[in-house]
């Protein structure tokens, strides 16, 4: 666009003068879509840069999450068993009878290397667990196979009272349950049981392990 501006001086003359608004404003439109393209470049790499890192933080949160998964139910199952075979080795025949040691201040068999592992894996479990019932339900399992192995010394192999082997089965149960929550693993049914029925015997077995005499 073209303005035209005419005026008469002093003497009479007549004057022409013209400017091309039309020429300064493309000048402008070009200088702001410039401004808007660099602009939304960089908006983009910015906002690009904040999803992959959002993304790269969600993947690592989620393998720390799987890792720390997998270390806890390796150290939970390990703790079990330790328990397991620490309560065998105190109802084996050959056990030896301590009468103190750092374990107990009274006479208790000798659980030996299990023991040793319970206490290992009883501290990872301190160290670890996300809750306090995973905590509690361990110290539990460990105390009832601890009073186990002092009742073991006052009595022979096979004739430790029924309660105090109940105890370690009622302790362990109670610790896969909470462990079990705690891995978020579905709910089940943990009652196992400890000897087969009449129906499930095999031919010529009493319930209990008896060979049946005709």
């Amino acid at each position: 666009m073209v303005f035209v501006d005419i005026w008469k001086d002093g003497r009479n003359s007549w004057h022409l003068w013209t400017v091309d608004a039309l020429g300064d404003s493309e000048a402008m439109t070009q200088v702001f879509l410039a401004f808007l393209s660099v602009t939304g470049a960089l908006v983009g790499v910015m906002l690009g840069s904040l999803l992959n890192a959002r993304v790269q933080r969600s993947s690592w949160v989620h393998q720390e999450n799987t890792m720390s998964l997998r270390e806890r139910r390796a150290t939970y199952a390990a703790f079990v068993a330790a328990c397991r075979e620490w309560r065998a080795t105190v109802l084996g025949p050959d056990v030896q009878i301590l009468p103190a040691s750092s374990v107990s201040r009274r006479p208790h068999a000798d659980g030996g290397q299990s023991r040793v592992q319970v206490v290992r894996f009883r501290a990872e479990i301190g160290l670890i667990a996300h809750t306090t019932e995973t905590v509690q339900a361990a110290a539990a399992l460990m105390l009832a196979v601890g009073q186990l192995s002092e009742a073991r010394a006052d009595h022979e192999a096979g004739q430790v009272p029924e309660p105090f082997v109940q105890a370690c089965r009622d302790a362990e149960r109670e610790f896969n349950r909470v462990a079990r929550a705690e891995l978020r693993s579905p709910e089940i049914n943990l009652e196992t049981p400890t000897s087969l029925t009449p129906a499930a015997s095999p031919p010529g077995i009493a319930p209990g392990g008896a060979q049946q005499t005709t």
